[in-house]
């Protein structure tokens, strides 16, 4: 996915953790697979409760880069 698409998605992810969405919740309105979805919350609820999505995005990147 490219980084714009990525980010976008992460930020949407945010906005429905803040709203308390659960993953599956996440992952069925967004249209995602749950899989993806638990990723990027587990890493996003390191940033919580600010959620900068830049940093986000860049956590993300390095756990797929290991």
């Amino acid at each position: 996915m490219e980084q714009g698409d990525e980010l976008c998605l992460i930020r949407m992810v945010c906005r429905k953790l803040k709203k308390g969405k659960s993953i599956e919740q996440i992952a069925e309105e967004l249209e995602e697979e749950e899989a993806r979805i638990q990723v990027l919350c587990d890493v996003a609820r390191d940033f919580a409760p600010e959620y900068d999505e830049r940093k986000i995005l860049a956590a993300v990147m390095q756990l797929e880069s290991v």
